[in-house]
C-alpha cells in the first residue's frame, strides 16, 4: 500500500497540539521530530526514542510533526480538513507561538510502512508508576507499575511530552484512592485513564471539541476504561463537585477555567495545570492565586510549566 505522508512544522509548544489533531486522522501512526524532546529523553536516559540528533538542522528549527494516511479515494479531502483545523486553531489562538504551521505531503511507496513505524515507540514511563506501553511491546512490569497500553497510531498524546509528564507525575503524587476526578481538555483522554489506574472511584473527561471527544471515548473502549467522555464546557456545565481537577491545555484556557474549577471542586480539592509556557507561568500564577486558590507546588521541564492549586 502506498501511504501519503503529511508533515506539519511547528514549535516546541504547538507540537502537542498539532500532533493530536493528526492523530486523529493518522491510522499510520504520528511522530514527533523535536530536537527538544529528543535531547530531554537522552538526558534522562528514557528509551522512546522517535527524533535523530540533526533534525534541527534538518528543519530549520521547527518541530516536524508526520502523519500517514492510506493513499485512497479519501486521502485528499482528509489532508483539507487538518488543514482547515489547523488554520482554525491559528486564527482561535493568534497569540500562541504556532510557528509557520506549514503543511506538506508526499507518497511513501512502501507496503511495510504500516508496520515500520511502530519501531519509533517502546514502553515508556513519564512518571514514577504510570508505564505506557503500545500493544505490540512486550513489557515485564516493576511491582508498583502501573501499565497503560495506548497505541501511538490510535491517536496523539502518549505521554511524551512535558506538560503530559508533568501532570503524570502530580496525579501521582497528589491523587487519593477514591477521589472524583475530571480530565478537563481531556485530548485523547490520557489523563483520564492515569487517574483511573492510580485508583479515582469517579473519573470523567470533558472536552469542548466534538472530534477529541470521539478520539478519548474510542481509546476508552479500546482500553476497557468505564470513563464517561463529554463534550461539554465547565464554565458553562455543572458536573458535580470533584476531589481533583487535570487540565493539559494553553496558558489562557488554564487561567479562564480556573472559576470554574474553583467551583467544582471540593473543599481542599486539588488543580493540577499543565501546557504553560515558561514565559507566561508568572501571569497564570498570578490569575489563580487570585481565584482563592493556593499554590501548592511548581515545577518546570524544557520550556513548560506545571502547577498544583489547592481550593482556599
Amino acid at each position: 500500500m502506498d501511504w501519503l505522508r503529511v508533515t506539519v512544522y511547528t514549535t516546541t509548544e504547538g507540537s502537542d497540539i498539532v500532533g493530536e489533531m493528526m492523530g486523529e486522522i493518522s491510522p499510520g501512526g504520528v511522530i514527533v521530530e523535536d530536537v527538544a524532546d529528543f535531547l530531554q529523553l537522552q538526558r534522562s536516559g528514557e528509551d522512546w526514542d522517535y527524533a535523530d540528533e540533526h533534525l534541527a538542522d534538518a528543519y530549520g528549527g521547527e518541530v516536524a510533526v508526520r502523519g500517514f494516511l492510506p493513499q485512497d479515494e479519501n486521502a485528499l479531502k482528509t489532508l483539507e480538513t487538518l488543514r482547515a483545523r489547523i488554520a482554525g486553531a491559528r486564527k482561535n489562538n493568534p497569540d500562541f507561538p504556532w510557528g509557520s504551521l506549514k503543511v506538506e505531503s508526499d507518497t511513501v511507496k512502501d507496503e511495510n510502512w504500516g508496520e515500520k513505524w511502530k519501531e519509533f515507540y517502546k514502553p515508556f514511563k513519564p512518571g514514577k508508576r504510570i508505564v505506557i506501553k503500545p500493544s505490540w511491546e512486550a513489557y515485564d512490569p516493576m511491582p508498583d507499575d502501573l501499565v497503560l497500553e495506548l497505541d501511538p497510531g490510535a491517536a496523539f498524546g502518549t505521554g511524551c511530552h512535558e506538560t503530559t509528564q508533568l501532570c503524570i507525575a502530580f496525579l501521582e503524587e497528589y491523587l487519593r484512592p477514591g477521589d472524583a476526578v475530571l480530565d478537563v481538555g481531556c485530548g485523547t483522554g490520557i489523563l483520564a485513564m492515569c487517574a483511573c489506574l492510580l485508583g479515582a472511584a469517579n473519573v470523567k473527561a470533558i472536552d469542548i471539541d466534538p472530534a477529541a471527544v470521539r478520539v478519548a471515548r474510542e481509546n476508552m473502549a479500546r482500553g476497557n476504561f468505564p470513563i464517561p467522555v463529554v463534550c461539554g464546557n465547565l464554565l458553562e456545565e455543572d458536573f458535580g463537585a470533584v476531589d481533583l481537577i487535570v487540565a493539559n491545555i494553553i496558558a489562557d484556557a488554564v487561567m479562564r477555567l480556573a472559576p470554574g474549577a474553583h467551583k467544582h471542586l471540593k473543599p481542599g480539592g486539588i488543580y493540577i495545570t499543565s501546557g504553560v509556557i515558561r514565559e507566561r507561568a508568572d501571569e497564570v500564577r498570578a490569575k489563580i492565586l487570585s481565584e482563592e486558590f493556593i499554590l501548592e507546588k511548581e515545577e518546570t521541564r524544557g520550556e513548560w510549566t506545571a502547577f498544583v492549586w489547592k481550593k482556599a
